[in-house]
């Protein structure tokens, strides 16, 4: 569906799932995208995070740094996890991620499944 995506999702990818989040706009233009980061946190990770009940989860998902980058302009997010080889994994938002999407008014979510 988004080759240039899957293929920056590939690069990134390390020992651990990288996750990668990318918002448009609703012309289908590239506004900001994201991956999830195991060292940075942001004020909002931990607002969202303490909103639906998991604290702990301080470290910065993909999605979260999008919708920061994104500035209130994303139309539509789309989510991606692939393995080593390259195969499509599972990527739906979790629950701190379902919050700060409807928080920030975007209307349309997709992610890969695996």
């Amino acid at each position: 569906m988004l080759p240039k995506t899957m293929t920056i999702a590939r690069i990134a990818m390390c020992n651990q799932y990288q996750i990668k989040a990318t918002i448009f706009d609703k012309r289908n233009r590239i506004v900001a995208s994201a991956y999830n980061s195991y060292e940075k946190t942001h004020p909002f990770q931990k607002e969202m995070a303490v909103k639906v009940g998991l604290p702990m989860k301080e470290y910065c998902h993909a999605e979260i740094l999008a919708i920061i980058r994104s500035k209130g302009k994303g139309y539509r997010i789309h989510v991606e996890r692939y393995n080593k080889a390259g195969e499509p994994r599972n990527a739906k938002p979790c629950p701190i991620c379902e919050e700060a999407i409807k928080n920030s008014h975007i209307k349309v979510i997709s992610y890969t499944v695996g």
